[in-house]
């Protein structure tokens, strides 16, 4: 908006225009309601952060008329690559018909940038986030780790991968990336990374321990030891060890922010609302088993 770009919002529930120059109702799953508001909106650019179906991309690949459709897809599409960072050209194009039943997030992601990609004839641009850390995440991640660091007890981490990239990004950053995507005077197309800069788990911990003035105590566990919801950022030693961000900033013009911008708005917000992770319910447990371990890292 700052650049002169009309933005207008869209989602399910009418809602006051806020910071946005006008707001659109309508369900998108449904393909008339998608199409008419397609049309009277006529957008240049239209960016769809919720369609993780292939049934809602080809809804818009048959109304859309503008010059850029951008996805929000997710890092999560990429196959099993153990230890070693992501790039774009390392997710393999699904083969087949596109299935017509529901999918996984994973799967269904995967089979949205795969039908944009089988010459669809839409200018598109596909955004893949991993795991968004910041303030108001439905999902308290964040919260999980700085609870455990609050209550000053050790933190169970992945022995396999807690000190290699992990994969996350800040929402401010991944919003950066979609405002350049949408950015018409940008030649832009296909699939790009979002993430920090290489950012272990132990560089968080140790970041956002030493903002609370509570130094993590890191237990490394075995992944397949760990109880469920010790550890919702992983790393999963299955998956990538981070994303290659060299397309990202070559052709968006993209930079992440370091881990220092990011950390104060979450720590206000953790602060300020006191989330608790449901996973936290398991704590007695990780205790337990950080006892029978040997010390801290």
């Amino acid at each position: 908006m700052r650049r002169g770009v009309e933005t207008v919002a869209a989602g399910r529930t009418p809602r006051p225009y806020g910071i946005f120059t006008s707001f659109v109702a309508f369900d998108r799953a449904d393909p008339a309601q998608l199409a008419g508001a397609l049309e009277r909106v006529r957008p240049d650019v239209l960016l769809d952060l919720a369609a993780f179906q292939p049934a809602h991309v080809r809804a818009v690949v048959e109304a859309f008329q503008g010059d850029r459709y951008v996805l929000v897809s997710t890092a999560g599409v990429y196959p099993d690559l153990p230890g070693r960072a992501a790039r774009e050209e390392d997710l393999p194009p699904p083969e087949g018909p596109v299935p017509d039943g529901p999918l996984s997030y994973r799967d269904g992601k995967r089979w949205c940038e795969a039908l944009l990609a089988r010459g669809s004839g839409l200018p598109w641009v596909a955004i893949r986030p991993p795991a968004v850390l910041g303030a108001d995440d439905p999902t308290l991640r964040i919260a999980a780790y700085l609870r455990r660091l609050e209550d000053g007890g050790p933190l169970l981490v992945p022995a396999e991968s807690y000190e290699r990239p992990a994969p996350l990004a800040w929402v401010r950053d991944v919003g950066y990336a979609c405002a350049l995507a949408c950015d018409l005077r940008r030649e832009a197309s296909g699939p790009y990374n979002v993430a920090f800069d290489p950012l272990s788990l132990r560089d968080l911990l140790e970041a956002a321990g030493r903002a609370l003035g509570r130094p993590p105590r890191l237990v490394p566990v075995p992944w397949a030891e760990l109880p469920e919801g010790a550890s919702p950022y992983g790393p999963d030693p299955r998956r990538p060890a981070g994303y290659d961000l060299s397309r990202s900033r070559r052709e968006l013009g993209f930079e992440p922010s370091p881990l220092a911008d990011a950390l104060p708005e979450t720590l206000a917000w953790y602060l300020a609302r006191r989330p608790s992770h449901p996973g936290y319910a398991g704590r007695p447990r990780e205790l337990e088993l950080a006892a029978r371990r040997s010390g801290p890292a």
